[in-house]
Order: C-alpha cells, then structure tokens, then sequence
C-alpha cells in the first residue's frame, strides 16, 4: 500500500513594509485605548465618591399624586456612609382620593449626584417602584416622582421631607 502525498508547497511570505508596521502599531494602539476605555466605563467611579450632601437622618414625607386626590404622609429613614450612595426605609399611610388608607412599606435606595440633588427608588413591591428626582437643601427634600410598574408608568406626582432628626 502506498499512501499519496502532496508535496509541500511553500507558504506565501511578504516582506513587512512600513505600512504594515504602521497598522499594526495602529490596532494595537487602538485595542490598548478600548480596552482601558471600557474598564473606566464599566467601572462607577460615583459609587466610591465623597457626599457633597449627606441626606442621612429620619424624615417627614409627604407624597401626592398628580391629578388625584391620594397621599402619602409618613417616615422616610436614610442611612449613608461618606459615599453618595444611601439606603433606607419608607413607613407611610396612602390615602386614596375616596378615603381608603393603605399602609406603604418600602425599600428606598439611592444617590445624590451633587451638592443639591437626589435621586432614589422607593421600591414598594417588587413590580411597583417610584422613582424620585429633587434636590435637598438642609433639612428639606423636595421634587417629583414617577411610578413605575410592570405595565409602564402607572402615576407621577410631588414630594416633600423634612428633616426631623440626623443620624
């Protein structure tokens, strides 16, 4: 038996140019530069950054719907650390516009993104959320919110806080 070889051929070879040198030092370049880019996109460099403005402390809240008669009057507790980032607690009674009240209790986290705004989740179960944007000067939070459910946003309204003590 006798097996069939092909000879061996020899591979194709270009000198290098300086054009290929060059587009090669190009696509290094550039995959350095992604590369370094995405880290620094992925990365929240906010998430380890000093507060401007601390919001920790117990809370006076007042919620009202936009357009109807319901809302919330409770306590809104937040916890924080020097970073921007906060968490909490939202322990309210909802008044509807034909007088049913609702207990609400609600997970809050969020972030102030400078020396004056906010922005926070109060997660009221796990397919209701309202998402609040306003600025805080002192003791006082104020702004507006959305809520969001699992079918899009459900309601929007006003907020206010006081601050009736700081932790």
């Amino acid at each position: 038996m006798r097996l069939m070889t092909k000879p061996m051929t020899k591979p194709m070879t270009k000198p290098m140019t300086r054009r290929t040198i060059r587009l090669g030092v190009v696509c290094i370049v550039c995959a350095a530069f992604a590369a370094v880019s995405s880290t620094i996109a992925c990365s929240a460099p906010t998430d380890a950054a000093i507060a401007q403005v601390s919001v920790r402390g117990t809370w006076s809240y007042v919620g009202n719907e936009s357009g109807r008669a319901t809302s919330s009057v409770g306590t809104l507790v937040l916890s924080q650390d020097s970073t921007v980032r906060f968490s909490g607690t939202l322990d309210a009674n909802e008044t509807d516009d034909r007088g049913q009240i609702t207990r609400l209790l609600a997970v809050v986290s969020g972030r102030t993104i400078d020396a004056t705004l906010v922005d926070f989740d109060v997660v009221l179960d796990p397919t209701v959320t309202r998402r609040h944007t306003g600025s805080a000067r002192g003791d006082s939070l104020t702004g507006t919110w959305i809520e969001l459910s699992s079918s899009g946003i459900a309601a929007s309204g006003t907020f206010r806080a006081h601050r009736v003590r700081a932790q």
